[in-house]
């Protein structure tokens, strides 16, 4: 997997994300575009805190999480 570490964050790629998520890049597309999960964007590159991802499948383990 590979993170930019800055901070003490794991800073993730989409690719890092939709690989350890099990998602395709149109379903990591929509989870930003409605703010199901936080992203962070510099110049064409989408970046997401690994610590963030966590926090939301932890939160939303018991429900279903629109996509």
């Amino acid at each position: 997997m590979e993170t930019l570490k800055n901070n003490n964050f794991n800073w993730l790629r989409s690719k890092d994300v939709r690989e350890m998520l099990g998602i395709s890049d149109s379903t990591l597309q929509t989870m930003r575009i409605k703010g199901t999960i936080p992203a962070y964007k510099l110049g064409a590159t989408w970046f997401y805190r690994e610590d963030e991802i966590l926090e939301t499948l932890f939160e939303n383990k018991n429900q279903n999480v629109a996509v």
